[in-house]
């Protein structure tokens, strides 16, 4: 079936190149597990963006392939939150996609690349989410999957993973799946889809085209209102990056919105205080896996510091305390996703959004997945 597919896939013509996003420099299209290969011999491992020809006239989000199937990823409602307070916060409520959560966004586009180039199996590092996904999207496809996951992964979510017919690795430290990813380097018939090096640089630049429809539909949806904030959980910055990419295409000559990304301890937050991007950062979260890691994808700074935005800790216990003040809310989110709402809350405080601000949380997952 993966063959037959392939014939379908198209690659946009536009897409001329792959562009690092700290030295500028450009990679021809095809696939880098591992980023800018200067600034990886440089010690400064970065992410590669795609680049398309500029079109005059030309309107919309541009993705750098089309053909692949799909399962109704995207087309997301933007929810009133009602949860009181001095903005107008809405939700937008990525757990209305296919398998609960806007990893379906990645998975899409991720798979059709894999479609296209030829790949016979897509392999990726996953703590849930992302590994249920990208099971799904390769079955539809016929490709074969792989996930790498740590050996405290619910069991629930390990079932779901091998019944959408996902081959399942597990180790006993979360780092370990990175190791085994790399492995895949080079292979013509693997295509690894998350994070490979260390320190990271983030996961396939194709796939997180996928999340940049994501701020177009954000605009329509406010009729053309560009927000003040948009509230993005993060940990690599896969999402993040993706909004920004997508807010600097859909809004001209205007300002993107100020992102606030959301962390369990200070990773980003400490960068921008003038901590090294490449280094370890202490902390641990229990109950946000989606957000885990000690270390920074230069992407998530960036889209920071270029939309002049912050980074938001929110602890466990206040994540927790957040979540069930949602569900009880009718509003039934997992914990990480919660987080972004319990981060507009100590921002409001703080003074950091000002009242009457337009507020946008990505409800990055739906916390029924976890029953």
């Amino acid at each position: 079936m993966g063959e037959t597919l392939s014939r379908t896939v198209t690659q946009n013509p536009d897409l001329r190149s792959l562009e690092c996003i700290r030295c500028g420099g450009h990679q021809p299209v095809g696939d880098h597990p591992r980023g800018c290969p200067s600034c990886l011999e440089n010690g400064t491992p970065a992410n590669l963006a795609c680049a398309y020809v500029p079109r005059n006239g030309t309107s919309g989000v541009p993705l750098p392939y089309e053909g692949a199937p799909s399962l109704g990823e995207g087309g997301t409602p933007l929810l009133r939150a009602d949860l009181g307070g001095d903005v107008d916060l809405r939700l937008k409520w990525e757990g209305a996609n296919p398998t609960g959560s806007h990893k379906d966004r990645f998975s899409a586009v991720v798979v059709a690349r894999a479609l296209y180039a030829g790949y016979e199996t897509v392999a990726a590092a996953s703590s849930g989410n992302a590994g249920v996904s990208l099971a799904a999207y390769c079955a539809r496809a016929g490709l074969g999957c792989e996930i790498a996951v740590a050996d405290d992964t619910p069991a629930h979510v390990l079932t779901l993973m091998r019944d959408l017919g996902a081959d399942v690795v597990s180790f006993p430290e979360a780092g370990l799946r990175w190791r085994h990813l790399a492995a895949y380097l080079g292979s013509r018939t693997v295509l690894p889809v998350t994070n490979v090096p260390v320190p990271p640089v983030g996961s396939s630049a194709f796939g997180i085209e996928g999340y940049k429809p994501l701020a177009a539909e954000i605009l329509a949806e406010l009729a053309d209102r560009v927000p003040d904030w948009v509230v993005v959980p993060a940990s690599r910055g896969d999402l993040v990056w993706g909004l920004y990419l997508g807010f600097r295409e859909v809004c001209g000559t205007r300002p993107v919105p100020r992102l606030c990304l959301v962390e369990p301890f200070p990773r980003v937050a400490a960068v921008l205080r003038g901590d090294d991007p490449h280094g370890h950062f202490p902390g641990a979260t229990a109950v946000m896996p989606s957000l885990a890691g000690n270390t920074v994808a230069l992407q998530a700074v960036e889209a920071v510091r270029r939309s002049a935005g912050r980074a938001e800790v929110v602890v466990d216990a206040a994540a927790a305390a957040g979540t069930r003040r949602l569900w009880r809310s009718g509003l039934p989110l997992e914990p990480s996703s919660a987080a972004a709402v319990v981060a507009v809350d100590q921002a409001c405080g703080s003074g950091a959004i000002a009242p009457g601000s337009v507020v946008v949380a990505v409800a990055t997952a739906h916390g029924l997945k976890g029953m």
